[in-house]
Protein backbone atom coordinates (compact mmCIF):
# COMPACT_ATOMS: atom_id res chain seq x y z
CA UNK A 1 0.00 0.00 0.00
CA UNK A 2 1.27 3.44 -0.90
CA UNK A 3 -0.40 6.39 0.73
CA UNK A 4 -1.34 9.24 -1.58
CA UNK A 5 -0.59 12.80 -0.44
CA UNK A 6 -2.83 15.77 -0.94
CA UNK A 7 -5.95 16.42 -2.96
CA UNK A 8 -7.13 19.15 -5.24
CA UNK A 9 -6.63 20.56 -8.68
CA UNK A 10 -7.56 23.75 -10.45
CA UNK A 11 -11.06 22.40 -10.99
CA UNK A 12 -11.53 22.05 -7.23
CA UNK A 13 -10.97 25.69 -6.39
CA UNK A 14 -14.00 27.99 -6.22
CA UNK A 15 -12.04 30.87 -7.80
CA UNK A 16 -9.89 31.14 -10.93
CA UNK A 17 -6.17 30.62 -10.41
CA UNK A 18 -5.18 34.18 -11.33
CA UNK A 19 -7.61 35.66 -8.80
CA UNK A 20 -6.39 33.32 -6.07
CA UNK A 21 -2.76 34.31 -6.72
CA UNK A 22 -3.63 38.00 -6.75
CA UNK A 23 -5.57 37.61 -3.51
CA UNK A 24 -2.63 35.78 -1.94
CA UNK A 25 -0.20 38.58 -2.81
CA UNK A 26 -2.65 41.24 -1.65
CA UNK A 27 -3.17 39.51 1.70
CA UNK A 28 0.58 39.30 2.36
CA UNK A 29 1.18 42.95 1.41
CA UNK A 30 -1.84 44.12 3.42
CA UNK A 31 -0.74 42.19 6.50
CA UNK A 32 2.73 43.68 6.11
CA UNK A 33 1.35 47.22 6.08
CA UNK A 34 -1.09 46.58 8.93
CA UNK A 35 1.60 45.07 11.14
CA UNK A 36 3.79 48.11 10.47
CA UNK A 37 0.96 50.52 11.31
CA UNK A 38 -0.54 48.86 14.35
CA UNK A 39 2.45 48.89 16.67
CA UNK A 40 6.11 49.25 17.22
CA UNK A 41 7.94 46.31 18.69
CA UNK A 42 7.50 45.79 22.38
CA UNK A 43 9.42 43.66 24.79
CA UNK A 44 7.84 40.22 24.85
CA UNK A 45 8.15 38.04 27.94
CA UNK A 46 6.89 34.66 26.76
CA UNK A 47 4.84 32.82 29.36
CA UNK A 48 5.11 29.09 28.71
CA UNK A 49 2.68 26.84 30.55
CA UNK A 50 3.03 23.21 29.52
CA UNK A 51 -0.10 21.06 29.56
CA UNK A 52 0.28 18.02 31.87
CA UNK A 53 0.37 15.22 29.30
CA UNK A 54 3.29 13.17 30.58
CA UNK A 55 0.83 10.53 31.88
CA UNK A 56 0.37 9.52 28.24
CA UNK A 57 4.00 8.50 27.74
CA UNK A 58 3.51 4.85 28.71
CA UNK A 59 0.40 4.32 26.53
CA UNK A 60 2.25 6.00 23.63
CA UNK A 61 5.28 3.75 24.21
CA UNK A 62 3.02 0.67 24.26
CA UNK A 63 1.35 1.78 21.02
CA UNK A 64 4.73 2.45 19.36
CA UNK A 65 6.07 -0.97 20.33
CA UNK A 66 2.89 -2.63 19.12
CA UNK A 67 3.03 -0.84 15.75
CA UNK A 68 6.65 -1.91 15.18
CA UNK A 69 6.12 -5.55 16.21
CA UNK A 70 2.86 -5.73 14.26
CA UNK A 71 4.58 -4.29 11.17
CA UNK A 72 6.69 -7.47 10.99
CA UNK A 73 4.39 -10.06 12.58
CA UNK A 74 0.99 -8.74 11.49
CA UNK A 75 -0.80 -8.97 8.15
CA UNK A 76 0.70 -7.34 5.06
CA UNK A 77 -2.72 -6.01 4.01
CA UNK A 78 -4.72 -3.83 6.35
CA UNK A 79 -1.72 -3.15 8.56
CA UNK A 80 -1.74 0.32 10.22
CA UNK A 81 2.08 0.72 10.34
CA UNK A 82 2.24 3.12 7.38
CA UNK A 83 -0.67 5.13 8.75
CA UNK A 84 1.11 5.41 12.10
CA UNK A 85 4.27 6.78 10.50
CA UNK A 86 3.05 8.91 7.60
CA UNK A 87 -0.35 10.10 8.89
CA UNK A 88 -0.53 9.99 12.69
CA UNK A 89 3.08 10.98 13.37
CA UNK A 90 4.07 13.15 10.41
CA UNK A 91 0.77 14.94 9.76
CA UNK A 92 -1.27 14.46 12.92
CA UNK A 93 1.49 15.76 15.17
CA UNK A 94 1.01 19.28 13.78
CA UNK A 95 -2.63 19.93 14.82
CA UNK A 96 -2.00 18.23 18.18
CA UNK A 97 1.05 20.44 18.79
CA UNK A 98 -0.85 23.54 17.65
CA UNK A 99 -3.39 22.81 20.35
CA UNK A 100 -1.28 21.32 23.16
CA UNK A 101 2.18 22.78 22.50
CA UNK A 102 5.34 20.65 22.20
CA UNK A 103 3.47 17.51 23.20
CA UNK A 104 5.98 15.05 21.73
CA UNK A 105 8.58 16.14 24.27
CA UNK A 106 6.32 14.81 27.04
CA UNK A 107 5.16 11.59 25.36
CA UNK A 108 8.16 10.76 23.17
CA UNK A 109 8.48 6.94 23.38
CA UNK A 110 12.22 7.23 22.76
CA UNK A 111 12.65 9.36 25.90
CA UNK A 112 10.50 6.92 27.86
CA UNK A 113 12.45 3.91 26.61
CA UNK A 114 15.74 5.68 27.29
CA UNK A 115 14.67 6.25 30.91
CA UNK A 116 13.44 2.68 31.37
CA UNK A 117 16.60 1.13 29.92
CA UNK A 118 18.78 3.07 32.40
CA UNK A 119 21.79 2.90 30.09
CA UNK A 120 25.14 2.98 31.92
CA UNK A 121 26.79 6.35 32.18
CA UNK A 122 30.26 5.01 31.44
CA UNK A 123 31.43 6.12 28.01
CA UNK A 124 28.91 8.91 27.59
CA UNK A 125 30.20 12.01 25.85
CA UNK A 126 27.93 14.93 26.76
CA UNK A 127 28.26 18.32 25.15
CA UNK A 128 31.24 20.31 26.43
CA UNK A 129 30.33 22.89 29.09
CA UNK A 130 29.27 26.20 27.58
CA UNK A 131 28.58 24.79 24.12
CA UNK A 132 25.28 25.57 22.39
CA UNK A 133 23.07 22.68 21.22
CA UNK A 134 22.16 22.90 17.53
CA UNK A 135 19.28 21.55 15.46
CA UNK A 136 21.40 20.34 12.55
CA UNK A 137 21.12 16.67 13.62
CA UNK A 138 17.33 16.90 13.61
CA UNK A 139 17.43 18.51 10.15
CA UNK A 140 19.55 15.62 8.87
CA UNK A 141 17.18 13.01 10.34
CA UNK A 142 14.19 14.87 8.89
CA UNK A 143 15.82 14.77 5.46
CA UNK A 144 16.35 11.01 5.84
CA UNK A 145 12.67 10.61 6.71
CA UNK A 146 11.62 12.76 3.74
CA UNK A 147 13.77 10.71 1.37
CA UNK A 148 12.25 7.51 2.73
CA UNK A 149 8.72 8.88 2.41
CA UNK A 150 9.04 10.47 -1.03
CA UNK A 151 11.82 8.61 -2.84
CA UNK A 152 11.98 5.02 -1.59
CA UNK A 153 9.70 2.57 -3.47
CA UNK A 154 7.05 0.63 -1.52
CA UNK A 155 7.53 2.80 1.55
CA UNK A 156 3.91 2.09 2.50
CA UNK A 157 4.60 -1.62 2.96
CA UNK A 158 4.31 -2.44 6.69
CA UNK A 159 7.71 -4.17 6.77
CA UNK A 160 9.35 -1.11 5.18
CA UNK A 161 7.60 1.27 7.60
CA UNK A 162 8.45 -0.96 10.57
CA UNK A 163 12.08 -1.24 9.47
CA UNK A 164 12.38 2.54 9.23
CA UNK A 165 10.85 3.02 12.67
CA UNK A 166 13.14 0.39 14.16
CA UNK A 167 16.30 1.82 12.58
CA UNK A 168 15.31 5.36 13.50
CA UNK A 169 14.66 4.41 17.12
CA UNK A 170 17.90 2.46 17.38
CA UNK A 171 19.96 5.32 15.95
CA UNK A 172 18.33 7.87 18.24
CA UNK A 173 18.86 5.74 21.35
CA UNK A 174 22.49 5.13 20.42
CA UNK A 175 23.08 8.88 19.98
CA UNK A 176 21.33 9.56 23.29
CA UNK A 177 23.58 7.00 24.97
CA UNK A 178 26.57 9.01 23.77
CA UNK A 179 25.22 12.52 24.40
CA UNK A 180 22.63 12.11 27.13
CA UNK A 181 18.88 12.63 27.18
CA UNK A 182 19.24 16.21 25.96
CA UNK A 183 20.01 14.71 22.54
CA UNK A 184 16.31 14.24 21.78
CA UNK A 185 15.63 17.99 21.97
CA UNK A 186 18.05 18.62 19.08
CA UNK A 187 18.42 15.26 17.34
CA UNK A 188 14.95 13.73 17.22
CA UNK A 189 13.32 15.20 14.13
CA UNK A 190 9.79 14.60 15.39
CA UNK A 191 10.46 16.22 18.77
CA UNK A 192 11.91 19.33 17.12
CA UNK A 193 9.01 19.24 14.64
CA UNK A 194 6.46 19.21 17.47
CA UNK A 195 8.36 21.90 19.40
CA UNK A 196 8.32 24.32 16.46
CA UNK A 197 4.65 23.76 15.63
CA UNK A 198 3.80 23.98 19.33
CA UNK A 199 5.17 27.52 19.49
CA UNK A 200 1.94 28.58 17.77
CA UNK A 201 -0.24 27.09 20.53
CA UNK A 202 -2.43 29.75 22.20
CA UNK A 203 -2.98 27.45 25.18
CA UNK A 204 0.64 27.22 26.30
CA UNK A 205 2.19 30.49 25.07
CA UNK A 206 0.94 33.81 26.42
CA UNK A 207 0.59 36.18 24.69
CA UNK A 208 -0.17 34.33 21.48
CA UNK A 209 2.77 34.10 19.04
CA UNK A 210 5.21 34.89 21.84
CA UNK A 211 6.50 31.34 21.45
CA UNK A 212 8.09 32.48 18.20
CA UNK A 213 9.94 35.18 20.14
CA UNK A 214 11.58 32.59 22.40
CA UNK A 215 15.12 31.56 21.42
CA UNK A 216 15.53 28.94 18.69
CA UNK A 217 18.35 26.42 18.43
CA UNK A 218 21.04 27.31 15.90
CA UNK A 219 20.41 25.30 12.77
CA UNK A 220 16.62 25.58 13.04
CA UNK A 221 16.59 27.37 9.67
CA UNK A 222 17.96 24.21 8.05
CA UNK A 223 15.27 22.13 9.76
CA UNK A 224 12.49 24.44 8.55
CA UNK A 225 14.01 24.43 5.04
CA UNK A 226 13.87 20.62 4.94
CA UNK A 227 10.37 20.66 6.41
CA UNK A 228 8.98 23.13 3.89
CA UNK A 229 11.13 22.00 0.98
CA UNK A 230 10.09 18.35 1.31
CA UNK A 231 6.42 19.32 1.25
CA UNK A 232 7.02 21.47 -1.84
CA UNK A 233 8.75 18.53 -3.54
CA UNK A 234 5.86 16.24 -2.61
CA UNK A 235 3.47 18.60 -4.41
CA UNK A 236 5.74 19.13 -7.42
CA UNK A 237 6.50 15.42 -7.83
CA UNK A 238 2.79 14.75 -8.39
CA UNK A 239 2.82 16.91 -11.53
CA UNK A 240 2.71 15.40 -15.05
CA UNK A 241 5.95 17.22 -15.88
CA UNK A 242 7.88 15.39 -13.16
CA UNK A 243 6.24 12.05 -14.01
CA UNK A 244 7.22 12.44 -17.66
CA UNK A 245 10.78 13.44 -16.79
CA UNK A 246 11.25 10.42 -14.52
CA UNK A 247 9.74 8.11 -17.11
CA UNK A 248 12.15 9.34 -19.78
CA UNK A 249 15.28 9.21 -17.64
CA UNK A 250 14.59 6.27 -15.33
CA UNK A 251 16.17 5.74 -11.88
CA UNK A 252 13.17 7.35 -10.17
CA UNK A 253 14.32 6.82 -6.54
CA UNK A 254 17.74 8.36 -7.16
CA UNK A 255 16.30 11.31 -9.06
CA UNK A 256 13.69 11.90 -6.37
CA UNK A 257 16.28 11.81 -3.56
CA UNK A 258 18.60 14.21 -5.41
CA UNK A 259 15.79 16.59 -6.39
CA UNK A 260 14.39 16.58 -2.87
CA UNK A 261 17.77 17.40 -1.35
CA UNK A 262 18.40 20.15 -3.90
CA UNK A 263 15.03 21.78 -3.26
CA UNK A 264 15.62 21.78 0.50
CA UNK A 265 19.07 23.29 -0.06
CA UNK A 266 17.69 25.94 -2.40
CA UNK A 267 15.02 26.89 0.13
CA UNK A 268 17.71 27.36 2.78
CA UNK A 269 19.89 29.43 0.43
CA UNK A 270 16.90 31.56 -0.61
CA UNK A 271 16.05 32.25 3.02
CA UNK A 272 19.64 33.20 3.84
CA UNK A 273 19.97 35.44 0.79
CA UNK A 274 16.61 37.14 1.26
CA UNK A 275 16.88 37.68 5.00
CA UNK A 276 20.25 39.38 4.85
CA UNK A 277 21.17 40.38 8.36
CA UNK A 278 17.72 39.47 9.74
CA UNK A 279 16.97 36.08 11.26
CA UNK A 280 13.62 35.12 9.74
CA UNK A 281 13.57 31.51 10.91
CA UNK A 282 10.71 32.09 13.37
CA UNK A 283 8.58 33.74 10.68
CA UNK A 284 8.94 30.67 8.45
CA UNK A 285 7.42 28.35 11.06
CA UNK A 286 3.76 29.43 10.57
CA UNK A 287 4.33 29.30 6.80
CA UNK A 288 5.58 25.72 7.04
CA UNK A 289 2.72 24.77 9.38
CA UNK A 290 0.07 26.31 7.12
CA UNK A 291 1.43 24.76 3.95
CA UNK A 292 1.87 21.31 5.50
CA UNK A 293 -1.68 21.28 6.85
CA UNK A 294 -3.01 22.47 3.50
CA UNK A 295 -1.05 19.91 1.52
CA UNK A 296 -1.92 16.92 3.73
CA UNK A 297 -5.43 17.99 4.72
CA UNK A 298 -7.33 15.31 2.82
CA UNK A 299 -4.76 12.68 3.82
CA UNK A 300 -5.40 13.48 7.48
CA UNK A 301 -9.18 13.49 7.10
CA UNK A 302 -9.38 10.26 5.08
CA UNK A 303 -6.44 8.10 6.12
CA UNK A 304 -6.11 9.19 9.76
CA UNK A 305 -9.39 7.64 10.97
CA UNK A 306 -8.94 4.74 8.55
CA UNK A 307 -5.64 3.87 10.22
CA UNK A 308 -7.34 3.87 13.65
CA UNK A 309 -10.04 1.58 12.25
CA UNK A 310 -7.42 -0.82 10.87
CA UNK A 311 -5.75 -0.88 14.28
CA UNK A 312 -8.86 -1.74 16.28
CA UNK A 313 -10.06 -4.25 13.69
CA UNK A 314 -6.91 -6.28 14.32
CA UNK A 315 -8.13 -6.55 17.93
CA UNK A 316 -11.45 -7.96 16.78
CA UNK A 317 -13.40 -4.72 17.21
CA UNK A 318 -15.66 -3.15 14.54
CA UNK A 319 -14.90 -5.93 12.08
CA UNK A 320 -17.48 -4.87 9.51
CA UNK A 321 -16.94 -1.11 9.77
CA UNK A 322 -15.37 1.03 7.04
CA UNK A 323 -14.29 4.67 6.82
CA UNK A 324 -15.65 6.01 3.54
CA UNK A 325 -15.37 9.75 3.97
CA UNK A 326 -15.21 11.53 0.61
CA UNK A 327 -14.14 15.17 1.09
CA UNK A 328 -16.03 17.79 -0.89
CA UNK A 329 -13.38 19.17 -3.29
CA UNK A 330 -14.52 22.80 -3.10
CA UNK A 331 -14.56 22.75 0.71
CA UNK A 332 -11.12 21.10 0.93
CA UNK A 333 -9.67 23.50 -1.64
CA UNK A 334 -11.06 26.54 0.18
CA UNK A 335 -9.59 25.31 3.46
CA UNK A 336 -6.24 24.72 1.74
CA UNK A 337 -6.16 28.27 0.40
CA UNK A 338 -7.16 29.66 3.81
CA UNK A 339 -4.47 27.67 5.64
CA UNK A 340 -1.73 28.86 3.29
CA UNK A 341 -2.82 32.51 3.51
CA UNK A 342 -3.17 32.42 7.32
CA UNK A 343 0.29 30.90 7.65
CA UNK A 344 1.84 33.59 5.47
CA UNK A 345 0.01 36.42 7.25
CA UNK A 346 1.29 35.18 10.62
CA UNK A 347 4.75 34.84 9.11
CA UNK A 348 4.72 38.46 7.96
CA UNK A 349 3.57 39.71 11.37
CA UNK A 350 6.23 37.71 13.19
CA UNK A 351 8.96 38.84 10.78
CA UNK A 352 8.00 42.48 11.24
CA UNK A 353 7.95 42.20 15.03
CA UNK A 354 11.40 40.61 15.04
CA UNK A 355 12.77 43.27 12.69
CA UNK A 356 11.51 46.06 14.96
CA UNK A 357 12.87 44.30 18.03
CA UNK A 358 16.31 44.05 16.39
CA UNK A 359 16.28 47.77 15.48
CA UNK A 360 14.49 49.61 18.30
CA UNK A 361 16.11 52.95 17.54
CA UNK A 362 15.37 53.04 13.82
CA UNK A 363 12.23 54.47 12.26
CA UNK A 364 9.46 52.17 11.10
CA UNK A 365 9.99 53.24 7.47
CA UNK A 366 13.67 52.34 7.62
CA UNK A 367 12.85 48.92 9.03
CA UNK A 368 10.17 48.42 6.37
CA UNK A 369 12.73 49.20 3.67
CA UNK A 370 14.98 46.46 5.03
CA UNK A 371 12.05 44.06 5.03
CA UNK A 372 11.13 44.67 1.37
CA UNK A 373 13.15 41.70 0.01
CA UNK A 374 11.56 39.51 2.67
CA UNK A 375 8.08 40.64 1.68
CA UNK A 376 8.79 39.83 -1.98
CA UNK A 377 10.14 36.43 -0.94
CA UNK A 378 6.99 35.70 1.08
CA UNK A 379 4.76 36.72 -1.84
CA UNK A 380 6.67 34.29 -4.06
CA UNK A 381 6.25 31.58 -1.40
CA UNK A 382 2.52 32.30 -1.23
CA UNK A 383 2.17 32.07 -5.01
CA UNK A 384 4.19 28.87 -5.08
CA UNK A 385 2.07 27.27 -2.36
CA UNK A 386 -1.20 28.22 -4.02
CA UNK A 387 0.01 27.22 -7.49
CA UNK A 388 1.11 23.79 -6.30
CA UNK A 389 -2.45 23.12 -5.12
CA UNK A 390 -3.47 23.22 -8.77
CA UNK A 391 -0.65 20.95 -9.89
Amino acid sequence: MTLAHGVGSSADLPLPLDLVLQAGAAVVVLSFLISAWRRRSRAVAPDFSSLPLSWLRYPVLALALYVIVNAFAGPRHGNPAAHALFVWLWVGLIPISLLCGPVWRQVNPLRTLFTLLRLPRHGWRPLPPGSTPQAWPAAAFLLVFAVFELAVPHQGDPVAAGSFLLLYAGTQLFAAALRGEEWFARGDAFEVYSDLAGRLSPLVWRPWLSGLAAPLLPGTAAFVAVWWGSTVFDSASASPAWAGFVQRTGHAPILAAVALTLICGLVLLAVRWTAGRLDVTASLIPIAVGYTLAHYLSLLLVEGPRGVLLLVQQWGVLGGAAWTLIPIPSVVASLQVALILIGHVLGVVVAHDHALADSPDRSVLAVLADELPLMIFMIICTWAGLFLLFV
